[in-house]
């Protein structure tokens, strides 16, 4: 089964999966899924107020590579901090951002279970 990856609504390319029931704001079916996206679909996606879409993933890159890629992202917040001198805010700085990192990872279905 492939991954799915929530995307912003401008930046998602044409051609991709749209695996997940697109809903107005008012509970109403837009797009049943699955359905490819082209530049139409967009344009009134976008004049009805959607901004994120659920997309399948067609990356060939592994869980393993994934993690990897969060894992270099953790560090380098940990590097960018490190000049700064030693403090409890400091630390916490840092762990709110390897958070933020988690988190995004997460909703975008790339962190391993």
């Amino acid at each position: 089964m492939s991954r799915m990856i929530k995307m912003d609504l401008e930046t998602a390319p044409e051609g991709a999966v749209i695996v997940q029931d697109i809903k107005d704001n008012l509970g109403r079916l837009l797009v049943k899924s699955p359905r490819t996206l082209d530049a139409d679909l967009k344009r009134v996606l976008l004049l009805r107020g959607i901004r994120e879409v659920l997309v399948q993933d067609n990356s060939r890159k592994s869980r393993e590579e994934l993690d990897m890629m969060l894992e270099k992202e953790k560090e380098s917040v940990r590097r960018r901090f490190s000049r700064l001198s030693d403090s409890p805010e400091k630390e916490q700085i840092i762990r709110l951002f390897v958070q933020a990192l988690e988190e995004y990872a997460g909703e975008q279905n790339l962190k391993a279970p």
